[in-house]
C-alpha cells in the first residue's frame, strides 16, 4: 500500500553560500511512471560544496532554492500510475530499495543519435534545483524524493547496505562509465591513478576487480593512501613528499620504462592533468574523471600527436553503469570494504556541518541521514 507524503523536510540552499536551511518542500502525488522514495541514504560528494558555493550557477544548470544532494537510496512508498519495471525488466514494488540515473530526456541527439545520455541537452539532475519548480523534491538531502518518469531505475541488490548503495551511484558509476569508454583493461595493463578520494579509491577498485596487472595510485594524504594499500595497490605515491619528476621517474621504473597504458585522473585540479600525460606510455591512454579546475592546464601538444596517446573524457553516467556500480559492489564487498568511504553521519540540521568536513578533506563521503 502507497503511503501519503504530507510532509517533507529539506536541505535547501536557498542563496548561495549561505548557511543551508531545512524547509517544508512539497512532494507531488506521482505521476504515471514517477514513484515517491523515502530517502534511506544520501552521500555527499565534491560536487555538493561546489553547489553550495555557487560555482555552477552561471552554467544554467544550476538553479537555487535547492535541495542539495544527487547520491541517493531510497525505499519506495508511492507508485504513479500504473507502475513500470526496472532496467533489468523487475516489476518495481512498494517497498523496494532503487537508485536512478537522471532524469534524461529520451529525444535529444544526444539521447538518441549519439547515444550519450549523459551529455543529455534536456535532462534534469537531482541536487541541482529548482526546489520550487515541480517536481520539488529533487534532491538526496530531503525526507522524500520524487523519482520522474524519463528517470531508469535499478533495485539496489539486498546484500548492499543502502550507506554504500548511495555512495555507489555517484563516484563509482561514474568510474564505470569512464572505464568503458577508455576501453576497460586487460591483464597486461599497467594503470595509474592519480587521486585518493571517492573517485580515485573507486578507480582503484575498479581496475583491480577488472584485472588489471599493475595499479599505482598517486595521491594524498597519508590516511587514503592506507587504504589504497589495504585494497590492494601494488603501489601509492605521496604527492605531499615528492615532485612530478619523482613521480614520473618511479612510473616508468615501475613499469619497464614505458609508463603506464591508462592514467585514469581523478584528482580534479589542473596539475595532476597537466601531470598525467608525463605518466602515461606512448601510445598509452589517459582517461578524465575527476576535473573540476576552472584554471586553464598547461599542456604540450607534441605529447598527444607524437607520443600517439589517447585523450578520453567522460562524465556522470547512464543506467547501466549505475547497475554495474552496485553489482560490483555487491560481487566484490568482502575485497573492497567500501565502508570505509563513508565520513560521520548528519541529519538535515548538520549538512553545513557535513560540508564543511569534506571540503578541506577531513572525510571523502560524509553521510547524511535524512530520517533519522
Amino acid at each position: 500500500m502507497s503511503v501519503a507524503v504530507s510532509r517533507n523536510r529539506a536541505a535547501v540552499v536557498a542563496d548561495y553560500g549561505a548557511p543551508v536551511q531545512v524547509w517544508n518542500v512539497e512532494v507531488p502525488d506521482p505521476e504515471d511512471g514517477a514513484f515517491i522514495v523515502a530517502v534511506e541514504a544520501s552521500t555527499m560528494c565534491g560536487t555538493d560544496v561546489h553547489m553550495h558555493a555557487g560555482d555552477f550557477a552561471q552554467t544554467g544548470i544550476s538553479h537555487a532554492p535547492l535541495i542539495l544532494g544527487h547520491e541517493i537510496i531510497g525505499r519506495v512508498v508511492a507508485i504513479g500510475g500504473r507502475g513500470r519495471r526496472d532496467a533489468l525488466g523487475r516489476p518495481v514494488q512498494i517497498g523496494d530499495r532503487i537508485a536512478w540515473a537522471y532524469a534524461w530526456c529520451g529525444e535529444c541527439y544526444w539521447c538518441t543519435i549519439a547515444k550519450q545520455p549523459s551529455l543529455c541537452q534536456f535532462g534534469r539532475q537531482y541536487g541541482w534545483g529548482p526546489a520550487d519548480e515541480f517536481p520539488y523534491a529533487t534532491g538526496g538531502f530531503a525526507e522524500y524524493a520524487y523519482v520522474m518518469p524519463t528517470c531508469k531505475v535499478v533495485i539496489v541488490p539486498e546484500n548492499v547496505e543502502s550507506d554504500v548503495a548511495s555512495a555507489m551511484t555517484c563516484a563509482f558509476r561514474t568510474v564505470v562509465h569512464g572505464f568503458e569508454r577508455a576501453g576497460g583493461v586487460v591483464p597486461a595493463d599497467n594503470v595509474v591513478i592519480q587521486g585518493a578520494g571517492a573517485v580515485g579509491l573507486s578507480a582503484l577498485a575498479y581496475a583491480l576487480g577488472s584485472g588489471a596487472r599493475q595499479v599505482i595510485v598517486v595521491g594524498a594524504p597519508a590516511e587514503r593512501l592506507a587504504i589504497a594499500e589495504e585494497w590492494g595497490a601494488h603501489e601509492v605515491i605521496d604527492i605531499e613528499r615528492t615532485e612530478p619528476a619523482e613521480r614520473a621517474a618511479r612510473v616508468r621504473e615501475l613499469t619497464g620504462g614505458r609508463g603506464a597504458d591508462l592514467v585514469v585522473e581523478c584528482a580534479g585540479n589542473r596539475f595532476a592533468l597537466e601531470e598525467g600525460i608525463a605518466l602515461s606510455r606512448q601510445g598509452g591512454r589517459f582517461l578524465v574523471i575527476g576535473q573540476s579546475d576552472p584554471r586553464p592546464a598547461s599542456i604540450v601538444g607534441t605529447s598527444i600527436n607524437q607520443g600517439q596517446r589517447t585523450i578520453i573524457g567522460s562524465i556522470s553516467a547512464d543506467v547501466s553503469h549505475y547497475y554495474g556500480a552496485l553489482l560490483f559492489a555487491s560481487d566484490h564487498r568482502e575485497r573492497f570494504p567500501f565502508a570505509q568511504l563513508l565520513g560521520q553521519e548528519y541529519g538535515l540540521e548538520s549538512v553545513d556541518g557535513a560540508l564543511e568536513a569534506l571540503a578541506p578533506g577531513r572525510e571523502i563521503k560524509p553521510l547524511i541521514r535524512p530520517l533519522a
